[in-house]
């Protein structure tokens, strides 16, 4: 996750840093410095970071070509 993923989620679910921070279970700090590039947060809070999003239905799109990216994610059983 990059740090415009990160903020572009944010602003998809309508999240403020504090919801973020409490869903995660990381402080508002850790993601406050990991949205203006201040530091990479430790991998165990940056996992807890994703899976906060994944589980609002936030998926990650990789580097393919196209750039990286952020979308919700497609529900379950839905044909594309």
């Amino acid at each position: 996750m990059t740090v415009e993923q990160c903020r572009g989620a944010r602003a998809m679910l309508g999240w403020s840093q504090t919801q973020l921070a409490e869903t995660a279970n990381v402080s508002r700090q850790t993601v406050a410095d990991f949205e203006r590039g201040a530091h990479m947060p430790i991998p165990n809070n940056l996992a807890s970071i994703a899976t906060a999003f994944r589980n609002a239905g936030i998926e990650f799109i990789p580097e393919n070509g196209g750039g990286v990216g952020v979308r919700f994610a497609r529900p379950t059983g839905q044909k594309k």
